[in-house]
């Protein structure tokens, strides 16, 4: 029975005895904990929208508030280099050596390999490059390339940097001066 009256003495506003905390104070302890839990699921429902309009997101928000997007590379990294050194005759492993396994190489054409680099950056652009080759009777008969970087930038454009210009070339030497010696 003492138990029942210490705690209808505590509901009458008379000071707890362990933590000095009165009657009304425990009343705005339950509105603060509905409250609290009001607003996290309000930020939660907030931030579950936040993925089905991402694409108006991305236009207004800052920078830091717009979400990570890698730049994918898929295929194989040709440069110039490479394909400056194909000479017509060369057999599918001396290819292969030079330029890797094709990514696309068909069990219909056994005659054709195909090279392709797709870069899908993370501000949307692309970069596409293809490299055909083409064999007869496994050598190299001929190839088709489009435009492909050299060497020295390759790593560059694959990583997103800004590529430094290639180094000028040194200066050629002024062709010596000859005279001629004249008949008088």
């Amino acid at each position: 029975m003492e138990n029942i009256a210490d705690n209808n003495s505590r509901r009458e506003g008379a000071p707890d005895a362990a933590d000095g905390v009165h009657d009304a104070a425990r009343a705005r302890r339950p509105l603060a904990r509905h409250a609290t839990r009001a607003f996290a699921v309000a930020v939660a429902i907030a931030c579950a929208g936040c993925g089905s309009v991402a694409t108006t997101v991305t236009g207004w928000a800052p920078g830091f508030m717009k979400p990570y997007r890698p730049d994918v590379p898929q295929g194989n990294i040709v440069t110039q280099e490479m394909v400056e050194q194909l000479r017509p005759g060369m057999s599918q492993d001396q290819v292969r050596f030079l330029l890797g396994t094709p990514l696309l190489a068909s069990i219909f054409r056994k005659d054709r390999w195909d090279y392709v680099y797709f870069l899908r950056r993370r501000d949307g652009s692309t970069q596409e490059r293809r490299v055909v080759v083409f064999f007869k009777e496994t050598r190299l008969e001929h190839f088709e390339a489009g435009e492909l970087p050299p060497e020295t930038l390759a790593d560059n454009l694959i990583l997103g940097r800004k590529p430094k210009p290639l180094p000028a070339p040194p200066p050629k030497e002024p062709e010596p001066q000859v005279t001629l010696p004249t008949s008088k």
